[in-house]
């Protein structure tokens, strides 16, 4: 396979995995080691610029057009070709969350001669990891992105859960006091590109030793008429765990947000599954909707929207790769 830039035995980066966004990233799957890595200029990264000086050193002259050379024994191996016109990947859930995955994976999966090796490749595409918190801005983040590749169609499956617990508390009447409450930073989750929820703020209450919590977050989207709708959902521990589901009509993506106390923090998971198409061009309708916002080629209808159909393939991919029975 030719690749566009040059490299040393069977060591460079030909093309990315979805998590890689610099030379020392990756998830815990594919860099547990944080080595270093030659990574595509096309593909976001936060690296910054070289400087004046570095430009005329040995090591960037070492370099090929558009990419970034390790040294040597420090490289990982990705068989992934790149056509640089298929490189634009999906917006992130969070911009904290880095998995970018773009047309050329889905083509790289859809071209594989056997079924076998389809669903090795779609594996080698999985993600999982965790973000660091930033003190009471954001909590940590667990995340994990699972490919499947099922009946000739590309779907996904994302999860992001994070955890609060109480921490500053304030005494009201004797026994009882308040643990207080806070709004959220930089707690906006795009799980799709017409779709968003902002987690407004969360408290906790402690009656004598008996611990209550409640959550408020608002969602976005816009209606079939193109109307911008917002709703506001509240949660409290006290009427126990709680689910939403969203399904949006101009993409294929299927989102759900479950809430919970549990052993005194609540516990939130956000589910996404999308459907990206049959991956036989980068124009795939259901492709360009999930990636383009102002796309208008796809929409579901009422009926197929209200069913979870997205949600309910992903279940049905993961039952048959498990062996149990659909």
């Amino acid at each position: 396979m030719n690749f566009p830039f040059e490299f040393e035995s069977c060591r460079g980066w030909a093309g990315n995995f979805p998590c890689v966004f610099g030379p020392t990233e990756g998830c815990s799957c594919h860099n547990p080691h944080k080595q270093l890595i030659a990574y595509n200029k096309c593909i976001p990264s936060d690296k910054k610029p070289l400087g004046l000086v570095l430009r005329f050193t040995e090591s960037y002259k070492q370099g090929a057009v558009g990419y970034d050379k390790a040294r040597d024994g420090e490289q990982i191996w990705s068989s992934l070709h790149l056509d640089h016109s298929t490189a634009d990947p999906l917006d992130p859930i969070h911009p904290s969350i880095r998995y970018a995955l773009a047309y050329y994976h889905l083509h790289w999966v859809q071209t594989a001669a056997l079924l076998k090796i389809q669903r090795a490749r779609t594996k080698a595409l999985a993600c999982r990891g965790i973000v660091a918190g930033d003190g009471n801005k954001r909590p940590e983040f667990r995340y994990w992105a699972q490919p499947y590749w099922y009946k000739g169609s590309f779907y996904i499956q994302q999860v992001i859960r994070f955890t609060i617990e109480p921490k500053k508390r304030k005494f009201l009447f004797g026994d009882e006091y308040a643990i207080l409450a806070y709004s959220p930073k930089d707690w906006t989750f795009r799980t799709c590109p017409h779709y968003r929820q902002r987690f407004q703020q969360y408290e906790f209450r402690e009656t004598r030793g008996l611990i209550k919590a409640g959550m408020s977050y608002v969602s976005k989207w816009r209606n079939s008429s193109g109307d911008s709708v917002r709703k506001w959902t509240k949660w409290r521990s006290i009427y126990g765990p709680s689910s939403h589901t969203h399904s949006c009509r101009f993409c294929c993506t299927d989102t759900c947000v479950d809430i919970d106390l549990v052993k005194d923090k609540i516990v939130v998971h956000i589910w996404v599954w999308k459907d990206l198409g049959k991956a036989l061009s980068p124009f795939d309708p259901k492709w360009i909707s999930a990636l383009r916002p102002e796309a208008s080629v796809w929409s579901r209808s009422r009926a197929e929207a209200a069913g979870n159909k997205v949600r309910a393939a992903v279940l049905a991919a993961i039952r048959e790769e498990s062996g149990q029975p659909i």
